[in-house]
């Protein structure tokens, strides 16, 4: 082999790992237990408004996506906007009164 190819060959990058990349999921989890607390009747629930309570914290200063599960009770009326949810809290929300608007 000649030396020239050789160090070409040294200087490639192996392909383990090489441009390997994963994009991080920034996705935060609210359960209706900790709504059912932190949130007054006819409260507006969406990221910023989560952000702005306390109950969830920015990510490298971006705001994360919200995705609320149905662990717990809710009593109030509570506007989802711009949140994902599942099908059990989905259903609690509206039974309470509240209403969703999900992406």
């Amino acid at each position: 082999m000649v030396p020239i190819i050789r160090e070409l060959i040294k200087r490639y990058p192996k392909l383990k790992g090489y441009r390997r990349f994963v994009l991080e999921d920034h996705t935060v989890v609210v359960n209706l237990e900790t709504l059912e607390k932190n949130s007054k009747v006819g409260d507006i629930i969406n990221p910023e408004n989560l952000i702005k309570t306390g109950i969830v914290n920015t990510i490298k200063g971006k705001t994360p996506k919200i995705k609320i599960l149905g662990k717990g009770k809710l009593t109030k009326q509570l506007t989802v906007e711009n949140c994902k949810i599942s099908k059990s809290a989905k259903e609690a929300i509206e039974k309470a009164g509240g209403t969703v608007k999900s992406e």
